[in-house]
């Protein structure tokens, strides 16, 4: 008996040591995501910062500042502040796996879950699959890709949405999602 006790034990302490595995999450496709959005905007990421949760200092967040650029859905200020989970106070890391990591100047296309309380682990749609980068200065030549700049998927946005096969520009994709959302 005190053999068998003793496996267990060392068996769920192998299992207790082991560290998190990667994060899962349904696959969306970008017209799903759109139509499930509480909100849909164009923004520049001018702040990021990290804290302790007020609730659970032990754990961290952060909270990423952008300024508005394009309303696509939803009612939006000019200022939209981001709360997500994980990230680095006093020297001391947090990560989610798969969690976006935003960097200041970057411009994105972000579609939001419906605010909940307690507030979700992200805000954005699908974890993380709600969050686009747009690359390129000005509007007329920015393109879309995915959160970490990588061509989106061929399969990503319905067919036309593209301009021949590179990244879809940015007013073609929005007017992808503005037309999702329309139907």
């Amino acid at each position: 008996a005190w053999i068998g006790i003793a496996l267990l034990s060392v068996s769920a302490l192998g299992i207790a040591s082991r560290p998190a595995g990667a994060t899962t999450v349904a696959g969306m496709t970008t017209t799903a995501q759109s139509v499930f959005a509480d909100r849909i905007f164009v923004g520049t990421v001018t702040a990021v910062s990290s804290r302790p949760k007020t609730s659970t200092p032990k754990y961290f967040e952060t909270v990423a500042t952008f300024t508005l650029e394009d309303a696509v859905a939803g009612d939006l200020p000019l200022t939209i502040e981001l709360t997500f989970s994980g990230g680095e106070v006093g020297g001391i890391r947090q990560r989610v796996d798969g969690m976006p990591e935003l960097a200041v100047g970057e411009r994105y296309v972000v579609m939001l879950e419906p605010d909940e309380e307690p507030r979700l682990t992200s805000p954005f749609v699908g974890f993380n699959q709600g969050l686009f980068r747009v690359v390129g200065e000005s509007r007329a030549s920015a393109v879309v890709r995915d959160r970490t700049g990588k061509s989106l998927a061929a399969d990503a946005l319905p067919a036309g949405a593209r301009a021949g096969s590179g990244d879809p520009t940015l007013d073609a994709f929005l007017a992808t999602l503005r037309a999702a959302r329309s139907r």
